[in-house]
């Protein structure tokens, strides 16, 4: 299934996030638990400072009592009420801030104190005096027992302060190792995530920008990776099918450049044979008439064997006119007038005698068997005459001595099927998609340029036909040139 790459981007984000998520709870977790432990500690200090004061000021009030019993001072009375009154000022708002049952205990000991406290400093003083150290040790009795319930409950609140500070330390702890986990895990996840984007994302650019770059140079056999089925793949396959389609292009032009510089051998190759012809064909004409003069004058005079040279001259001069009309006739450029129907049998006749003519003819056997009444094509004879030269010239060089080339043509399926075959080794079958490539040829160098084929066929196409290699072994090969019939438009 095709994942595009802001899906793969997105699953990598996905994955960061839901691996921080769960670092992140346990550490909120935490957090919020040493949150609470420290609130705890800090309320249990204040506390326990509150409940110190309250017992500081508790003793602070019973020394008023002590003082007088020693000096007498009447005064002190009033300073005993004014700091039990603020003693108990204090425990109502230690009441109010702390539900703690010392402070109710305190009340109570303070409405103990009081009372005899009164009585103290309601005797009269003198040194032999009982009755108030009597009463100074029950109110200290009762001071020390509130403050040992003070003490002991301070005591307790230390205890939990203390295992609360433990805790802490154990949550600081975790706190510090959960979060050195999260960077380690976050840093994984990061370079696997920048290996990825580099893999990716980057390398597969870098390639693509490097192909670009020798594409523009004109290297076309360039090929990009594609290493994934995200868009940055479709863009490699793209990028390949462009690649295959500038090589293609290229193959194209190239093929046009070697036909053009083709057809202008073509054309340099007709006015030497124009001017050939025409240098030639004068005296070749000259030569005619006065052989036809000579003739006439001989009569019936008894010249019998200068008469038969004289006819044998006349008839070599009139052959000699005759393959000079067909190299001309070959040789003419008239590919781009109008095509028109014609009959293939002179034509086929006229490129067999023209391949006769080639040196490398005299060793090999020709062969036409052209079925009667053969219809006529759509076309131009021309060029039929120039693809079925290249064709038996192709055939003559495949042919070893003793070979032998056969030209057949039989009507098919609305047109005329013309197969050139000859009894040579054949085209091996690896090479046998070759052999229409321009440059391609199997013959040794200098002996072809590897485009006869190429033109044969790019002309082909032009009129409309067909030109394909129907088979090749040991026993030979067999071209076939397809010709259509005239359609009823192009008759009417």
């Amino acid at each position: 299934m095709k994942r595009s790459l802001a899906v793969k981007i997105g699953i990598w984000l996905s994955a960061v996030f839901i691996l921080v998520a769960l670092f992140g709870w346990d550490l909120l977790d935490d957090i919020e638990a040493l949150h609470h432990e420290a609130s705890f500690v800090e309320e249990s200090n204040r506390q326990s400072h509150d409940l110190h004061a309250l017992e500081m000021g508790l003793y602070a009030c019973i020394a008023p009592i002590k003082e007088f019993l020693i000096t007498g001072d009447y005064r002190l009375a009033e300073r005993f009420d004014r700091q039990s009154e603020q003693l108990l000022r204090s425990v109502s708002l230690y009441q109010q801030s702390n539900n703690d049952e010392a402070a109710a205990s305190l009340v109570s000991a303070i409405k103990r104190v009081h009372p005899k406290a009164q009585v103290i400093f309601g005797l009269p003083f003198a040194v032999g005096n009982m009755e108030g150290p009597i009463l100074l040790h029950e109110i200290e009795t009762e001071v020390r027992q509130v403050s040992e319930q003070l003490s002991a409950r301070h005591h307790k609140m230390d205890a939990k302060v203390n295992s609360a500070m433990r805790m802490l330390a154990g949550l600081r702890m975790d706190i510090r190792n959960e979060a050195v986990a999260l960077l380690s895990v976050l840093l994984v996840m990061l370079l696997l995530l920048a290996r990825y984007m580099y893999n990716g994302i980057v390398r597969p650019l870098v390639d693509m920008r490097r192909a670009v770059q020798k594409v523009g140079v004109g290297d076309f056999e360039i090929a990009c990776e594609r290493s994934s089925d995200d868009e940055l793949g479709e863009l490699a396959s793209a990028f390949n099918a462009m690649a295959r389609a500038l090589k293609e292009r290229e193959e194209m032009l190239n093929s046009a450049r070697s036909m053009a510089a083709h057809q202008e051998k073509m054309n340099a190759l007709g006015m030497m044979a124009s001017g050939i012809a025409h240098e030639v064909g004068n005296p070749l004409s000259a030569i005619s008439v006065s052989l036809q003069v000579a003739l006439q004058k001989l009569g019936s005079k008894d010249l019998e064997s200068t008469h038969q040279k004289l006819q044998i001259a006349l008839q070599e001069v009139e052959r000699t006119e005759n393959i000079i009309r067909q190299i001309l006739d070959y040789s003419r450029k008239d590919d781009q007038q109008p095509k028109r129907a014609f009959s293939a049998v002179p034509v086929i006749q006229k490129a067999v005698d023209l391949a006769r003519m080639t040196s490398r003819s005299n060793a090999i056997k020709f062969r036409t068997d052209i079925t009667d009444r053969l219809p006529e094509v759509w076309g131009l004879d021309t060029v039929l005459m120039q693809v079925l030269v290249n064709l038996l010239l192709n055939a003559l060089d495949a042919c070893g001595e003793g070979g032998m080339v056969i030209v057949h043509a039989a009507p098919g399926d609305d047109g005329v099927a013309i197969d050139v075959r000859d009894n040579g080794p054949g085209i091996p079958s690896e090479l046998q998609k070759e052999i229409f490539k321009p440059l391609f040829t199997t013959k040794p160098r200098g002996m072809g340029s590897g485009l006869g084929l190429v033109i044969s066929r790019e002309l082909c196409t032009r009129m409309g036909w067909e030109l394909n290699l129907i088979h090749s072994d040991s026993e030979g090969s067999c071209f076939r040139i397809w010709l259509p019939s005239p359609a009823e438009e192009h008759v009417s």
